[in-house]
């Protein structure tokens, strides 16, 4: 078989076989670069690790092995755009190569206060325009014999969280306490009094302590913004390819069995039910695949305006789709989240409570309170269960879903249970309540007495598990 005549074919140590077309006088540069497998594949990007840096937990494969090169996928079939791409990542790369072995350098860590200043400077500007300043407190002192340690403290009190998120980005193990950790923290201090983050302190050597109102009170050392070199900013990863990335499902499940330990199962029900809408509509897809013009396409279109839900509902959907674009961020199945900001404003819902008033009316019209009912069944627990919602201020389904046991007497205080089967709908809703006067003058303790050993203190009620009390509430209604 022969090649077109106006074609000549190129092989270089690379092993990969190219064709260019006649007239080139420049062999193309294939350094660090490799073509994938068949026709229409993409170039993928592969670079050397430094040896003395192939032991760090981010070069290790699953199996533990160490890794010696990094192998990318530069998301194009076309050279000259893959050629591109490559020179960026070789930039990128001996940085995160450099930082690693010798510790951010001085505009490493400038570059990452610019934007500790930018997000104080948003945060701020919002807050006092809220709440306003003119907030003004003493300069303090200490002892400058104790300055490493209150700086430690200023440093793990106000920018703990910034450092760590910095040092794990670029994956430093520097380690609280250090020179280097201290280093980072006084830089992003800076940052945050520049940009008036309130109630931002920063111990001076001297043995005062500025904060973030101080600085035009003289002889105070005046902090300016930091400035950023003239580098260009970090380069954005390369696209994933179908097989690095997850269908959604995919990346569903993994969110499930990584985040939700604990979670109820109707909650993991009710998530996997959103999950199918949006596979139903827009089909399992790569997450490499989901644009941000096909996130809103389905938030809003198919959800606003064709199931016609509300926007609090639509926001539900939103932020279960962002938390696992999120998980998929972690596990580098993804570097984009489609659905980060997508969050619309819903009309905020205002529950007055009643009167006393219009408490009485409410009783007056409940059934009758019934010792010992011949059946068990809504009418004979509405009466009960509002008694018990009022005095202690429960939620609905913890009510319905007390046993008679959860009705108990320690050291003469009659107290209830709730939710200490860890069916609650927070941790916090295992607690003790005790029983308010009211509720033992209406008969409570020998509507109790009355039941069957072991027998649900409303054992009428029927329902789904954690849906019993839907006919109360409407009743109640």
């Amino acid at each position: 078989m022969g090649f077109p005549c106006n074609l000549r074919i190129i092989v270089y140590p690379s092993d990969n076989l190219s064709v260019y077309p006649r007239g080139e006088k420049m062999a193309p540069d294939l350094r660090y670069m490799k073509s994938g497998r068949g026709a229409g594949s993409n170039w993928f990007f592969v670079y050397n690790i430094p040896p003395e840096l192939r032991g760090l937990p981010q070069f290790m494969t699953r199996n533990g092995k160490p890794m010696t090169k990094i192998t990318e996928s530069l998301g194009t079939t076309d050279y000259s755009e893959a050629r591109m791409r490559r020179d960026e990542r070789i930039v990128y790369w001996n940085r995160q190569f450099r930082m690693l072995r010798d510790g951010p350098s001085e505009d490493d860590i400038r570059e990452e206060a610019v934007e500790v200043y930018r997000a104080t400077l948003k945060r701020e500007s919002t807050r006092q325009a809220v709440s306003g300043t003119g907030i003004a407190f003493p300069i303090l002192e200490y002892n400058a014999a104790h300055y490493l340690e209150e700086l430690d403290s200023a440093i793990a009190s106000h920018v703990r969280q910034e450092v760590v998120d910095y040092c794990k980005r670029i994956g430093a193990e520097i380690q609280p306490g250090t020179e280097a950790y201290r280093k980072i923290g006084i830089k992003f201090l800076e940052a945050k009094i520049a940009a008036g983050g309130c109630w931002v302190t920063m111990p001076l050597p001297d043995g005062r302590t500025l904060r973030w109102d101080e600085q035009h009170l003289p002889p105070l050392p005046k902090i300016d913004a930091p400035v950023t070199s003239e580098r260009q900013p970090p380069l954005p990863a390369a696209p994933l390819t179908r097989r690095e990335t997850e269908t959604f499902s995919e990346a569903f499940e993994a969110y499930r069995d990584t985040e939700l330990d604990g979670a109820k199962p109707d909650t993991i029900a009710e998530y996997q039910r959103k999950v199918k809408i949006f596979i139903d509509k827009v089909g399992n897809v790569p997450l490499n695949k989901v644009t941000d013009h096909l996130a809103v396409e389905f938030l809003d279109k198919c959800l606003l305006r064709e199931r016609e839900l509300t926007k609090k509902t639509r926001n539900g959907y939103a932020m279960l789709f962002s938390a696992i674009y999120k998980s998929a961020m972690r596990r580098k199945k993804a570097n984009h989240n489609p659905f980060d900001g997508q969050l619309v404003k819903a009309e905020a819902v205002h529950y007055e409570p009643f009167t006393d008033q219009e408490l009485v009316t409410l009783f007056a019209g409940l059934p009758k309170f019934e010792i010992s009912p011949a059946k068990h069944n809504t009418n004979t627990a509405v009466p009960w269960v509002s008694l018990i919602s009022a005095y202690t201020g429960c939620r609905l389904e913890e009510a319905v879903q007390l046993k008679a046991a959860d009705v108990k007497q320690t050291e003469g205080i009659w107290h209830f249970e709730f939710c200490h089967g860890g069916n609650g709908k927070t941790k916090a809703a295992t607690r003790t309540v005790p029983l308010h006067p009211a509720l033992i003058d209406a008969g409570l303790l020998r509507y109790r007495d009355a039941l069957p050993s072991g027998s649900l203190l409303f054992p009428g009620l029927k329902g789904k598990q954690s849906k019993v009390g839907s006919g109360v509430g409407d009743m109640f209604r």
